[in-house]
């Protein structure tokens, strides 16, 4: 990669990127260890922690339905948030039944997760090529083979419903999340020689 390829990025910003790219790096390895070790904690807890965000959600769009001002009518956004509250109170009561459904809504996760993936390893590709804002380095490799098990990983749990709900949902997602966290950390060493050639007149 030429100097005239990178983009105008400041020491400052470089070693900003690298840290959050640490951080977030660590955090996905760290929570994949438990999803591999303990499959079923981390779905039923992804499970109930949907359930409890939907129910929430209801609630506050009924209440401002009830007693807000609205731009629509008000009715349409009571029954959105009855909608979200019956949604999350079945997800919290019946938490098994619920992992199906979650694991179908991980599925497509996966699925659209991987295609962004690939797409952003893609245009980060080096020779000239590069998009406004991102540039080449040698981490791209490992964005590229996360996207690309994220795809698997979505065609596997969407093939393999319902038998595979109860243990698939939480040991693919730490899966998926330990390969995140190591192309995570893979672009940050690679901004290492980013920074080199950028001190070079």
């Amino acid at each position: 990669m030429s100097r005239q390829d990178m983009p105008d990025t400041s020491p400052q910003e470089i070693r900003r990127l690298k840290l959050w790219l640490w951080v977030a790096g660590l955090a996905s390895i760290a929570l994949g260890a438990i999803g591999i070790a303990s499959p079923f904690v981390l779905t039923l807890t992804a499970e109930l922690l949907f359930g409890a965000m939907l129910a929430v959600l209801g609630a506050v769009q009924i209440v401002r339905g009830l007693f807000g001002g609205d731009v629509g009518p008000r009715w349409w956004t009571v029954l959105f948030g009855t909608v979200s509250l019956a949604g999350g109170a079945v997800l919290l009561l019946y938490p098994l039944q619920g992992v199906v459904v979650l694991t179908a809504v991980l599925a497509t996760y996966f699925l659209i997760g991987g295609v962004l993936k690939l797409y952003a390893a893609w245009r980060m590709r080096p020779a000239g090529r590069v998009a406004p804002g991102l540039f080449g380095v040698r981490g791209r490799g490992w964005l590229a083979a996360a996207g690309a098990l994220s795809l698997v990983l979505g065609v596997v749990l969407a093939v393999g419903l319902p038998q595979t709900a109860a243990w698939a949902l939480g040991l693919l997602l730490g899966i998926d999340l330990l390969f995140l966290g190591a192309s995570e950390i893979a672009l940050a060493l690679g901004l290492n020689g980013h920074r080199e050639m950028g001190g070079e007149a």
